[in-house]
């Protein structure tokens, strides 16, 4: 099938392992969209968090960010947006702090951190300076699009706040995206919803999609879209619930589709 609009994830998915886009990638994602195929960037990164990954695009790509609380068309036009209820996020901030959890969060093209951990780690994947704010300040001011709580490695304590946040917030979109990271979003947002959005939005059958992901994460996608293909490095899950395994990001597995199923 020739496929009109594709959507990938970028951490474990169009970047390697050192968080680097390598050039074989770029350059079928770059075939692709010559051949007529709208190019889709799908993140739980904010959109100034993927500066670093952008700037590499000689063409124009679509962001699906923060797990589609926050799209953008190929010109930067917001599409969609699905910020917190102020009083929501005020609950989660006592929640993490309750449970000894360390936060980021994410305000449309912006993010932002706790002042109470390192984030050095995340600073380093991101690549761009947030704001250093406590989130209870943030909300008050400005709409807040994601949260999510950093544990450290086998911390107790992140299952706990799980736990807890699963039965305040039985709605929320809640979702492990790493061995240390909970993503957190608004009831019914998702990257599989923002494939809906824009595929309606250019004017696109869903069946002429195809998602690449690699994480629990990315499974909403994987069901919305017409094809869905799990990268070798994936979690089980997201693996169970794709539609075909490629080679993994340090193989060029997102390349190795596109150069045989996709490109002529």
């Amino acid at each position: 099938m020739d496929y009109e609009i594709l959507f990938s994830d970028v951490d474990g998915t169009l970047l390697d392992s050192n968080h680097e886009l390598r050039p074989r990638t770029l350059s079928a994602l770059r075939k692709a969209h010559e051949q007529g195929c709208r190019i889709v960037i799908a993140s739980g990164r904010c959109a100034d968090g993927m500066n670093d990954v952008i700037k590499h695009f000689d063409f124009p790509v679509s962001l699906s960010t923060l797990n589609g609380a926050y799209v953008l068309d190929s010109t930067g036009r917001l599409v969609s947006q699905s910020p917190f209820e102020k009083e929501s996020a005020l609950e989660i901030a006592h929640l993490l702090k309750k449970h000894g959890m360390g936060y980021l969060y994410f305000s449309g093209r912006q993010w932002g951190s706790g002042i109470d951990m390192d984030y050095s780690l995340e600073k380093g994947v991101v690549r761009s300076s947030g704001l250093h704010l406590p989130l209870e300040e943030v909300v008050r001011t400005r709409s807040v699009h994601k949260i999510l709580a950093v544990a450290r490695q086998d911390d107790a304590r992140r299952y706990a706040f799980e736990e807890e946040i699963r039965t305040v917030f039985p709605d929320y979109m809640i979702m492990p995206s790493s061995s240390i990271y909970i993503e957190i979003n608004t009831p019914g947002t998702s990257k599989g919803l923002s494939v809906d959005r824009l595929c309606s939005y250019y004017g696109f059958p869903v069946r002429k999609s195809v998602a690449f992901g690699d994480y629990d994460n990315d499974i909403s996608m994987f069901r919305a879209a017409g094809h869905s293909v799990c990268l070798a490095n994936g979690s089980a899950n997201a693996m169970k619930n794709a539609d075909e395994i490629a080679p993994s990001n340090d193989e060029d597995g997102l390349a190795c589709w596109i150069e045989a199923n996709l490109i002529h």
